[in-house]
């Protein structure tokens, strides 16, 4: 099937589903959450058409989910900077795994406002049809199961981003690594003045 170029997000699929690679690992792709990712909507999605749910207030989420689209819109552009500014950067552009974090931080932005605003078309046409009262149709149902396994896929896109944040974080400032537990910080503590003690009586004895 053919699609224009500016209408094809196909590339941007691929990107995001690369760029998801374990954080403790060499370059190994994350299967678990891209299955989770495609898997737990369609569930949602499905429960949601075997017990014939229908979303009761739709306008209630539908100014959020369309903010919210315009956001991730923003956030996305200020990636771009961000990434303009770490390309001046010796040290972070050298980085593969920072520059990695990053891409796959754009991908995820751009898919994720594009799953809000296709989630404010889905809860509009659901607060549209539903106005006017009367019986639940098919058509209530099919919408707000199609809502409802977007929205899923939203907050697990939420998830997703927080943690990838984080670990950027770590990478830049932290070399990587989580922050050691309370007893180990003052077990190495301890150590480094036992050997600057030692350090310093070796010293004063050659003196």
């Amino acid at each position: 099937m053919f699609v224009p170029d500016r209408l094809n997000l196909g590339g941007v699929v691929r990107d995001f589903s690369r760029s998801l690679k374990k954080y403790k690992s060499e370059g190994r792709r994350d299967w678990g959450t891209s299955l989770v990712l495609v898997l737990v909507p369609l569930a949602v999605a499905a429960v949601t058409v075997v017990i014939g749910f229908v979303f009761p207030a739709p306008v209630a989420l539908l100014p959020a989910v369309a903010l919210l689209a315009g956001v991730l819109l923003s956030a996305a552009g200020q990636v771009i900077t961000l990434r303009a500014r770490i390309a001046d950067s010796l040290t972070l552009s050298a980085d593969e795994r920072v520059v990695g974090h990053l891409r796959e931080t754009m991908s995820g932005l751009v898919l994720s406002a594009v799953a809000a605003f296709l989630d404010a078309l889905l809860l509009g046409s659901l607060a549209a049809s539903i106005n006017g009262g009367g019986p639940v149709r098919w058509w209530h149902e099919a919408l707000s199961s199609a809502a409802m396994g977007v929205t899923a896929f939203l907050t697990l896109m939420f998830i997703v981003a927080a943690r990838r944040l984080y670990q950027t974080y770590l990478e830049v400032f932290e070399h990587g690594t989580s922050l050691p537990k309370i007893g180990s910080t003052l077990e190495q503590r301890l150590a480094e003045r036992s050997s600057d003690k030692r350090h310093h009586y070796v010293e004063r004895g050659s003196l």
